[in-house]
């Protein structure tokens, strides 16, 4: 990573899925996802959990006792905390979601940008002991949602809670967890890791991720510093069949093509640095979401993205209410997730965050039209490397351990 004159705070949303390796899961349940008609389809799911005796101790309570079924609107509170990725993340969700909201309840929205693996360990270990946890609305990878509704922590939410839930695509709703009668979260939209690059040196995209081992672009390639988003893409380009050879001991032909990469290597970071990089012209081609490449457009940089003809990973991310919430900030947090779901606002944050909706009557921003790194078309869902969600959650620890083993000393 270079250096920057002002070092932007990281609100990383790729630790997280280190850290609930470590600080969770010795087994993950069997696949839930299916294929084109759905991000998810599967069985009832039960992953084993961390603290086990202590979060089975509060899956025994009963998940569905919400004031959402009362016949009263509780009071509202003056404010809500909802837990963000800062920079452009929070302010596309500022901007569509919570001012939406506000306007229409009059309860304030404040953020906490608490790292995801950080706030999962409070989780963890605050709901348990029955004690209120920091955030109304936790806003956060799919991954970790799935788990943490797996170990208990979030409220069940029941359709006549959150309506809007019911008319979201399959991929917005995860697979039945025990426990929950209802929807313990739902992910709000789908989002690609692109290659993105600086138009000053590529007059037409470049077709093929193989573009990042040509010799001329040595040190001038970044990405996320574990690696996420670009995995699969090596495995594909090794020759291996995903996802049936993506366990560790399968990736090797993978990770000898990142050893080769090495040399290009210029930069591992997070959301803000790969923005300053394409803003400051120190990185010409980059793996990461297009969310960050429009943020470094937003500041003047000439900079684009391309979906290589090897085709791009697809992830989503979500929401959920956190359990042990007061009655009313429990209601009024559904009631934020049920706006965040509304049509209209989907499509004003699809269009400021960079991140298809996941409502089918959402309006689909013009630029996204005829681009497949934005997967609204089954044609374009076809270009996608779409990874079973617990494939990730079994092995994406792995990966990411390796991937930081092999990139060592790039700084």
């Amino acid at each position: 990573m270079k250096n920057h004159p002002e070092k932007i705070r990281k609100y990383t949303r790729r630790e997280a899925l280190s850290t609930a390796g470590k600080i969770a899961i010795s087994a993950i349940t069997a696949g839930v996802i299916g294929g084109i008609g759905g991000y998810y389809a599967g069985s009832t799911t039960a992953v084993p959990s961390v603290k086990t005796e202590t979060i089975e101790r509060v899956k025994t309570v009963t998940i569905t006792e919400t004031v959402g079924r009362t016949s009263t609107i509780p009071p509202k509170p003056d404010k809500l905390i909802v837990r963000a990725w800062g920079g452009g993340w929070q302010y596309a969700l500022d901007e569509a979601v919570s001012k939406t909201f506000t306007k229409k309840t009059g309860i304030k929205v404040e953020y906490d940008n608490t790292e995801d693996s950080e706030l999962q360990a409070k989780l963890v270990e605050l709901i348990p002991a029955d004690k209120t946890p920091p955030v109304d609305v936790n806003w956060t990878i799919s991954t970790n949602a799935y788990l943490e509704s797996a170990w208990g922590l979030a409220a069940d939410m029941l359709p006549d809670e959150v309506p809007n839930i019911e008319d979201m695509l399959l991929q917005a709703k995860p697979p039945p967890i025990q426990g929950y009668r209802g929807y313990p979260f739902v992910n709000v939209y789908s989002y690609t890791y692109v290659l993105g690059y600086l138009t000053k040196y590529f007059p037409e995209p470049p077709d093929s991720w193989w573009v990042l081992w040509e010799p001329q672009y040595e040190k001038s390639v970044a990405m996320y510093d574990d690696g996420i988003g670009f995995h699969a893409v090596l495995a594909k380009l090794a020759g291996l069949k995903i996802p049936e050879e993506l366990s560790p001991e399968k990736m090797e032909a993978a990770w000898d093509l990142l050893r080769r990469l090495l040399p290009n290597i210029g930069g591992l970071g997070e959301d803000p640095d790969l923005s300053m990089w394409l803003i400051r012209e120190e990185m010409k081609l980059e793996v990461t979401i297009i969310t960050n490449i429009l943020e470094a457009v937003r500041h003047g940089a000439k900079a684009a993205w391309t979906v290589p003809k090897e085709g791009v990973e697809m992830h989503t991310d979500a929401m959920y209410v956190p359990r042990n919430l007061p009655p009313e900030r429990e209601y009024w947090a559904k009631q934020y997730i049920n706006t965040a779901l509304d049509p209209e606002v989907q499509g004003k944050w699809a269009e400021l965050l960079g991140c298809p909706p996941l409502h089918p009557k959402a309006p689909i921003p013009e630029y996204m039209e005829g681009d497949p790194a934005f997967p609204v078309k089954e044609e374009y869902i076809e270009k996608m490397i779409v990874i079973p969600l617990d494939i990730l959650v079994k092995y994406e620890k792995d990966w990411f351990t390796k991937f930081e083993e092999i990139t060592a000393g790039i700084a």
